[in-house]
């Protein structure tokens, strides 16, 4: 069972699974706050007459299904859906039940959107205003620490479309003082090491960082989750088709959606059998890692729909390609506008982390939402 976002659009969505125009039209004029979307219904009749019975709108093609119904409706009858085995851990507005993340001795608050300022000791990054060399990794760092920032993520190797992976040594050599500087100008910002490599978390994690940040979510090396695991820091799982040389030829999605949640089913199963506790794993849907223009859109349109899975989300899609093309060819330095307007989004959808080159302007933006929000 699938909890699907109101600012889906359930037309296309409908559409792609078979659903004829008039069978599509009488649901939307019938759609309430709560649509969920049901796949492999063994029995139909069973099912259509229980959902009709807890006071749901149904409509089934094969064994597909879309039911709707109002958010109290929802709270009050998915004890019942639990009870005929159909997953029932989330409430009708995507809350998660965690409400803080134990990162070392560090605690990060899940119940606001925290902004995580990127340091990228790197010559070749995709934004020139993120490339820091290291004699001035220490500064960057305060400056970030005076706007706002609540974690700091530092990479050493470039991840964009096309590019070439960085030996681990090298990795190392960056990465390493990058962080032990951070340390030096705060013991209490949380320090997320952006790698795949096992190695260069276990020895970053050594040094002072706290999360581990892994582009592919522990497919590129079998050993990250072990290493997590092992010293019990949270690890970022992030969603990548391909690999960052590869990923952005010719991506295509079915369903982008569903098949990123597919994804981090398998890759929480993964994780918690090398030993990950749950509550240590936050999910990335990532943006232009293997997507469409469109297929990102979507991601940030209906992003709180990953948090069916239980786990925060983190949305990184500072300065990135998606934004030049909506605001019609712009560079990289000319994106910042249209990052803020995702991170007031992510905010208004309650999305814990957001990863952005500017904290100032994000986290000011991203306070002020929530006071609306709030209020």
């Amino acid at each position: 069972m699938r909890l699907i976002s109101k600012d889906a659009n359930i037309k296309k969505i409908m559409y792609q699974k078979g659903f004829d125009e008039g069978e599509i039209l009488d649901f939307e004029k019938r759609a309430s706050s709560v649509v969920l979307k049901f796949e492999n219904i063994k029995d139909v009749s069973h099912f259509v007459k229980l959902l009709s019975d807890l006071g749901y709108y149904v409509v089934v093609k094969d064994d597909i299904a879309f039911a709707t119904t109002s958010k109290s409706n929802f709270e009050r009858t998915k004890c019942y859906l639990a009870e005929e085995g159909f997953e029932c851990s989330f409430e009708a507005d995507f809350a998660i039940s965690q409400r803080r993340l134990q990162a070392k001795d560090k605690v990060i608050n899940l119940l606001k959107t925290n902004v995580m300022g990127i340091i990228n000791v790197t010559p070749d990054s995709f934004y020139e205003g993120s490339r820091v060399d290291l004699a001035g990794v220490s500064q960057k760092a305060l400056e970030m620490i005076q706007d706002g920032a609540d974690v700091i993520d530092v990479g050493g190797e470039s991840t964009r479309p096309f590019s070439e992976p960085v030996p681990e040594d090298e990795e190392l050599k960056r990465v390493i003082p990058a962080i032990e500087a951070i340390r030096t100008v705060s013991k209490d910002i949380p320090i997320s090491v952006d790698t795949y490599k096992s190695s260069v978390a276990r020895k970053a994690i050594e040094a002072g960082a706290d999360i581990i940040n892994d582009i592919s979510g522990g497919t590129f090396d079998k050993d990250m989750f072990k290493v997590a695991a092992e010293y019990n820091v949270p690890i970022i799982i992030m969603h990548i088709k391909g690999t960052p040389k590869d990923m952005q030829q010719n991506p295509y999605y079915e369903d982008v959606i569903e098949e990123i949640l597919q994804f981090f089913e398998k890759r929480i199963d993964e994780a918690l059998k090398a030993g990950v506790e749950l509550e240590n794993i936050i999910l990335d849907p990532g943006i232009g890692f293997g997507k469409r223009l469109e297929d990102n859109l979507e991601i940030i349109r209906r992003c709180e729909e990953f948090k069916v899975l239980g786990r925060p989300i983190l949305i990184g899609a500072s300065r990135k390609s998606t934004i030049g093309t909506v605001l019609g060819g712009l560079p990289p330095q000319d994106r910042l506008e249209g990052t803020i307007a995702i991170s007031t989004i992510c905010a208004l959808k309650r999305i814990e982390f957001v990863r952005v080159h500017d904290v100032k302007e994000n986290k000011r933006a991203i306070l002020m939402t929530e006071a609306i929000i709030n209020s």
